[in-house]
Order: structure tokens, then C-alpha cells, then sequence
């Protein structure tokens, strides 16, 4: 059977995540192994390598990470990144990517992770998904006029955020959204800030929905509680919930365009009609939707994302 690796974040010990689900359904299926730290991607004599293991048991949660060595990964089969660790070096492992494709398929693809990470490329998409009415600049000033000019609530966020940081809520008539546009642009004015329309769908849900494969698979809701963020990471609840008809159609749209990105496991946030954002590195999603009482889609998802393993 081929060989999988799977590039991790480092942690002090083995955690119940996607990495240790995945990695122990394609051992059981007959693959050869490894997981490598993505922040130990290196090239080594023009030969991409990392520091890893290969997976010779099942991992189990709170145990240590076996003695490391250095894996070649331009000799596996597939590559399929789970983790990009440190932010400072993103750049530099995306290009490395780039390079590990001439050799293997990388899961999900360095073009999706740079595009569809990015809230610039999702707002190109008018004709596979609506996406909130969205500004971008590194001038607060040209920011706040747009807000004041249309008027309503907007979201302002880091253009390549995540997790729901540095995620404000503003308005014309809010005494600090001058402040925090000009926080966000910074001192030189030499960060971009992205504004978007607020969604008003939102108040109701959004829900989570996980692609393999470019087929939906599971979802759940999140809802807001704290705050105006729906992130489970900043205090959102999160319950169990189907997808409606007009749902389900919109994610058979949405799949085969994910795909001919070269994502293959996402995360799609979705207040429909519009689609919020999706997740690339590493969606969380798996373990949520089972302990709402869903079935573990573990198995459902290698299976479309290695058709061969089934």
C-alpha cells in the first residue's frame, strides 16, 4: 500500500485530533505511516525532508511522540498537511509545498491553501457562492468611510486571520471604530484590515460543515453567546443540526469547485447564503460532531479522500 504522511504541529503529547483519527484508520487500512512536524520542514542537499516518525502502533492520546528521524518526503505518496505551526515561517513552508508537489500530492494542495485561506480569492467566487460585500485596505481612513457611507454593522478582521481573533464588530456612530481601524492598519499604516458587510443570517447559526473528498459529510451549528463570534474557541455553543434542501444543493455546488482547488478536507462556516469562510489547515469538526451525538466520520472521509483505501 502507498505511503501517507501527515504533517503535524508539534504538541508535548499525542492529542485525540484529527492527525491521530486519520493516521490510525490508514494503518488499519494497510498504509505505510509517518507524521512529521511541519515546523522542522527543511531542504537538505535541494531534498525536502522533515522530522517524524513512522507510525508502527496506533497512536494513543497522552502518550509521548516516538524517537524522531528524518523523513524524505519527496519519496511518499501522499503528503497531507494538518498543521502549519509557526505563522513567521508560512511563507517559506508554502514554498517548500510548492516544491514537495513535483514529487507527491499534497493534501489539500499549497494553491488552496494560499487561496482559499485567503478572504481576498473567496470574495472572486460571485458565481459558485455569495460571499459578504467585503473592502480591504491598509488606510483606516478609506475603511471608515466605507462604513460610514453605507451605514449598518461591518466586521473587521486580519485578512489571513483565524480562530475569530482580533474579529470587532463596528459601526459609523461607535466612538472606537476609528481606534480599531487604526490599530488593525498599524502604526504605518502598513497592515491590510478587510471589512465586510454584516451578515444578518448569522444571528441564527452558522453552521460548520465538513467536506471530504468534495462531498459534505457532517455539520453542526455554532451559535454566539459571548459575543458577536461564532468560534467555539472564543466561548460560542455548538448543537447538533441538519443541512436544509437549499443547503444540501449549495454544498453539492460548492464541492467540485473545492476539489479543482485541490481541497480535498475542508471546513465550509456557512450562513446561508453566504458562505463566511473556509478552513484548510486542519478543520476542526470530527470530534465536535461526535460528541453531539453524530457518528465518528473518520472512516468516511479517508475513504473519499483515498478512494483506494475503501
Amino acid at each position: 500500500m502507498p505511503q501517507v504522511t501527515l504533517l503535524i504541529s508539534e504538541t508535548e503529547a499525542i492529542e485525540d485530533g484529527n492527525y491521530t483519527r486519520f493516521g490510525n484508520e490508514l494503518l488499519n487500512r494497510g498504509y505505510q505511516v509517518s507524521l512529521c512536524f511541519v515546523d522542522s520542514l527543511s531542504m537538505h542537499n535541494s531534498t525536502i525532508c522533515a522530522e517524524g516518525f513512522i507510525l508502527a502502533k496506533p497512536l494513543e492520546e497522552g502518550h509521548s511522540f516516538p524517537k524522531t528521524q528524518m523523513i524524505n518526503l519527496q519519496e511518499i505518496k501522499f503528503v497531507w498537511i494538518l498543521g502549519i505551526g509557526l505563522r513567521q515561517s508560512f511563507l517559506d513552508k508554502l514554498q517548500l509545498f510548492y516544491c514537495l508537489e513535483k514529487y507527491c500530492k499534497v493534501i489539500n494542495s499549497p494553491n488552496c491553501i494560499l487561496n482559499l485561506k485567503s478572504k481576498y480569492s473567496l470574495a472572486s467566487h460571485h458565481d459558485i457562492f455569495q460571499y459578504p460585500q467585503s473592502y480591504a485596505s491598509t488606510d483606516p481612513n478609506t475603511l471608515f468611510s466605507v462604513i460610514k457611507s453605507n451605514g449598518g454593522k461591518w466586521i473587521a478582521k486580519p485578512p489571513a486571520g483565524s480562530m475569530g481573533k482580533d474579529v470587532f464588530l463596528l459601526s459609523a456612530d461607535d466612538p472606537n471604530t476609528r481606534v480599531i481601524l487604526e490599530t488593525m492598519t498599524g502604526v504605518n499604516a502598513d497592515q491590510y484590515c478587510l471589512i465586510q458587510s454584516y451578515v444578518e443570517e448569522i444571528q441564527a447559526g452558522e453552521k460548520r460543515v465538513l467536506f471530504a473528498g468534495g462531498v459534505a459529510v457532517g455539520q453542526y451549528l455554532r451559535l454566539a453567546t459571548q459575543d458577536h463570534r461564532t468560534n467555539l474557541v472564543q466561548g460560542a455553543d455548538c448543537k447538533p443540526c441538519e443541512l436544509s434542501t437549499d443547503e444540501i444543493a449549495y454544498c453539492e455546488k460548492i464541492g467540485p469547485f473545492l476539489v479543482s482547488q485541490g481541497a480535498e478536507f475542508v471546513g465550509l462556516d456557512l450562513a446561508y447564503p453566504f458562505v463566511i469562510e473556509f478552513n484548510v489547515i486542519n478543520p476542526g469538526g470530527l470530534l465536535t460532531i461526535e460528541s453531539l451525538g453524530g457518528n465518528d466520520l473518520t472512516g468516511d472521509i479517508i475513504s473519499r479522500i483515498f478512494p483506494e483505501a475503501i
